[in-house]
């Protein structure tokens, strides 16, 4: 109902450019309000290529990285900051010009705002995973609602260890090569193997989906273009003084 309402888009648009108006490598197509109605968006034509052309034969990989670079820092600025996400990254939502080697962003009809407390829980376990804390990361993931204070330790163990696990780009020092990991395979041999085989872990929290959703795709995209980008030293300045 939120996506086939482009009213409610058009808003989201316009507070969207204002959020990433520091952003210069981002463009965000302007609103025509004259022409906008609840059944029809009018938008700035925007011209670029399709975002999976930087996985290209010759696209430089420093190109290929300071898309990923640019594209992982607004995921966490979305999150730590802004506290609103366009939570759906599938490659007909973005454009890539390659003579600014700027990146075009459309379509905000799913375009989530989380509350305070929501960030804050999400900065104090992203700070326990890259410390290496697991106990730290066990009372947050039972805050969030990964799992529940109740639940048993093999339970809790469990859901920490996937925690830690999914988080590995943050965790690694320097730059992740996203296209020559396994985690999304490892992910969910885990995540079966806990979830399904052995029934230790709990169905996420509905808030969490659409973060999910950001998350995982955010992934898939940057590995699909073959972008190396240090994610823990975006994250780290994000995080101070929240939670």
């Amino acid at each position: 109902a939120q996506e086939a309402d482009y009213l409610a888009e058009a808003a989201s648009l316009e507070r969207y450019a204002s959020l990433v108006a520091d952003e210069h490598e981002l463009l965000v197509p302007r609103a025509h309000r004259d022409l906008t109605t609840a059944r029809i968006l009018a938008m700035d034509y925007m011209d670029g290529e399709p975002l999976e052309t930087l996985a290209a034969p010759g696209v430089a990989q420093a190109t290929r990285d300071a898309i990923g670079t640019l594209l992982e820092r607004l995921l966490f600025r979305e999150l730590f900051e802004f506290r609103t996400m366009q939570t759906d990254p599938n490659f007909a939502n973005y454009l890539w010009q390659p003579d600014t080697g700027k990146v075009v962003l459309l379509d905000f009809g799913s375009t989530m705002q989380f509350d305070p407390a929501f960030v804050d829980a999400y900065a104090r376990i992203t700070r326990a995973v890259i410390a290496g804390d697991r106990a730290a990361v066990a009372r947050h993931a039972i805050a969030i609602g990964y799992a529940a204070a109740d639940d048993t330790p093999q339970l809790i163990a469990a859901t920490t260890d996937l925690i830690m696990l999914v988080c590995e780009p943050v965790r690694h020092l320097g730059r992740y090569d996203f296209a020559a990991s396994d985690l999304a395979s490892r992910g969910r041999a885990l995540g079966f193997d806990l979830g399904i085989r052995q029934g230790l872990l709990r169905v996420p929290p509905p808030q969490t989906m659409f973060l999910h959703r950001k998350l995982v795709g955010s992934f898939l995209m940057l590995a699909h273009i073959g972008a190396r980008v240090d994610a823990r030293r975006l994250v780290l300045p994000l995080l101070e003084g929240k939670g």
